[in-house]
C-alpha cells in the first residue's frame, strides 16, 4: 500500500458524522498499521501460530474499520444517543488492535517490530472520550424519547421545540441535511427488522417521526420533499417565546407553520 492509499484511507475514515474526534484518533493508527501490513504478509509465516496472528490482525483491522464506518454512515441522532454504546465499541477496537499486533510482533523482523512497537505504545496513550455537547445533546433526546409522546400529537410545540435545538446543534440545518437524516434512520429501522430487533425499531421510528415533523419547518420541504433548494429551518421561537405575541414577538409564527401543516399525517409512515 502506496502513501496515497493510505491518505485516501484515512480521509475516508475520519468522515464522521458524529465523535469526530475518536474517529480521528482511531482512524490515524488505524491507516499506520495499514501501511506496514504488506511488510507484515510479507515475512510470510509458517507456523500455525503466524498464521493465526495474521488472521487476527485481519479481524482486528475490520473492526476498527466498521467502527469508522459506523459513525461515517449512520444517523447523527442515534449516534447521539447511543455515545456510550459507541465509546465501548471504540475501546473494543483498540484492545483488538493492541492485542494483534502484539501477537504479530513475535513473528517479523525487528525493523518492524519496532514500529508495532510504537504503535501499540500509541494505542496505549490514546485515551477515548464522548465529546460533551455531543452526549448533552443525546441525553437531551433521550429525555423526549422517555416522554414517550404519541405519534399523532402534532400540536405539542414544546416537544418540536426541543427537538429543533437538539437538531441544530448536531449540524441538522438545512433541508439537505434533514433529507440526509431521515434516509439514514429509514435504513437503521430496515436493519433493525432484518435483525429482528423491536426496541431498536421502535425507537429509531420515534426519532424518524420526529425528523419528519422537524423538516416540515423547511420552506423548501413545505413545496418540494425532493430537497432541491437547502433552505434554512423556520426556528419555533425566533424573535421570542411562543406564548410571546407582544410588539416584536413572532411567538405565532411556528403556530402558523403547524396550522399550515394541520392537514398533513404526522404518523410515522415507516
Amino acid at each position: 500500500m502506496d502513501i496515497t492509499e493510505v491518505e485516501e484511507n484515512l480521509f475516508a475514515a475520519s468522515d464522521a458524522k458524529l465523535h469526530g474526534e475518536m474517529c480521528k484518533e482511531l482512524s490515524v493508527i488505524y491507516c499506520k498499521i495499514l501501511s506496514i501490513f504488506p511488510s507484515l504478509e510479507a515475512a510470510r509465516p509458517r507456523s500455525k501460530s503466524g498464521i493465526q496472528a495474521l488472521c487476527s490482525m485481519h479481524i482486528a483491522l475490520e473492526k476498527a474499520k466498521n467502527v469508522l464506518r459506523h459513525c461515517s454512515e449512520c444517523s447523527k441522532l442515534y449516534l447521539a444517543i447511543t455515545g456510550d454504546s459507541v465509546l465501548l465499541k471504540f475501546e473494543k477496537a483498540r484492545s483488538a488492535l493492541v492485542d494483534s499486533l502484539r501477537r504479530v510482533e513475535d513473528i517479523v523482523p525487528q525493523s518492524i517490530g519496532c514500529q508495532i512497537l510504537e504503535i501499540v505504545s500509541e494505542l496505549g496513550g490514546t485515551e477515548f472520550s464522548l465529546d460533551p455537547l455531543e452526549k448533552q445533546v443525546g441525553d437531551e433526546i433521550i429525555v423526549l424519547l422517555q416522554q414517550g409522546r404519541k405519534f399523532d400529537n402534532c400540536n405539542d410545540t414544546n416537544e418540536l421545540e426541543s427537538f429543533h435545538q437538539a437538531a441544530n446543534k448536531l449540524g441538522i440545518t438545512s433541508s439537505r441535511a434533514a433529507l440526509t437524516e431521515r434516509r439514514a434512520l429509514k435504513k437503521l429501522i430496515d436493519r433493525a427488522r432484518v435483525e429482528e430487533d423491536k426496541r431498536k425499531e421502535s425507537i429509531v421510528a420515534y426519532l424518524l417521526h420526529l425528523m419528519r415533523k422537524y423538516s416540515k419547518l423547511f420552506r423548501s420541504d413545505l413545496i418540494d420533499d425532493n430537497d432541491s433548494q437547502g433552505s434554512a429551518p423556520c426556528s419555533p421561537t425566533v424573535g421570542g417565546s411562543l406564548e410571546d405575541g407582544g410588539p416584536g414577538g413572532d411567538g405565532h409564527a411556528f403556530e402558523r407553520h403547524l396550522s399550515k401543516l394541520s392537514s398533513l399525517n404526522f404518523k410515522p409512515k415507516l
